[in-house]
């Protein structure tokens, strides 16, 4: 695994009195839309406010890992890059977030409770959105209101589009694609995905059946007031 679009991260430690500060690594399943999203959270820190002492590192599959994205695989390459030292991770001062689709189309129940078991034993954090990423950026619009939940849950393909519904209802609400989310039309609008959250269910054990996310208490967990 590697740093994603690397812009000036440094993963080395300072020296002397410098306080250092506590890298949050974002492993997320998919390498569009997330990595984006959280690229762009990372390049605009200051802006948003982000705590000071917390450093964002999002991570992404290398050459020869693309086309890897499920949970499994996902956990067992960062913990390779580990190894072989690619990043630098003090437990307990850094944090490892996996950010991952529920989809139960690719992702039995069963995977999904020993990916979470296996990431509890690492002391690694998992954010989870059911039924996929979309449903947390559509968040950043009160429009997310007017769609119908169950539609939003099922997430079918619609066969002409070959686009799944919530990929389509982004489309309408945002004009952009999972492929190329345009991290503008979201960053205002962050703290409204984080309060509209809250009407979904946030609860990482009942996302596994229910609509909802919980990827806007991490943004909250590390944005000042």
């Amino acid at each position: 695994m590697r740093i994603a679009n690397e812009n000036g991260v440094n993963l080395e430690r300072p020296k002397g009195n410098e306080e250092p500060k506590s890298k949050y690594y974002i492993v997320t399943e998919g390498d569009n839309t997330e990595i984006q999203y959280f690229c762009g959270v990372r390049d605009n820190a200051e802006e948003l406010n982000i705590k000071p002492l917390i450093e964002i590192v999002p991570v992404e599959n290398d050459e020869e890992e693309k086309g890897q994205s499920h949970p499994k695989r996902k956990l067992d390459n960062f913990n390779k890059s580990l190894t072989e030292g690619k990043f630098t991770y003090i437990e307990n001062f850094d944090k490892v977030i996996f950010i991952i689709d529920r989809d139960p189309q690719n992702l039995k129940e069963k995977q999904l409770n020993e990916f979470i078991n296996n990431c509890k034993k690492d002391k690694y954090f998992v954010y989870l959105s059911n039924p996929t990423f979309e449903i947390f950026l559509i968040m950043h619009s009160d429009k997310i209101f007017d769609i119908d939940r169950k539609e939003m849950l099922e997430n079918r393909r619609e066969k002409r589009r070959s686009r799944r519904f919530l990929e389509i209802k982004l489309s309408e609400i945002f004009g952009c694609n999972k492929k190329n989310i345009d991290f503008e039309k979201f960053k205002l609008n962050i703290k409204k995905a984080i309060k509209n959250e809250k009407n979904f269910c946030e609860d990482l054990e009942k996302l596994k059946s229910e609509l909802g996310s919980n990827v806007g208490q991490l943004l909250d967990s590390i944005i000042e007031e």
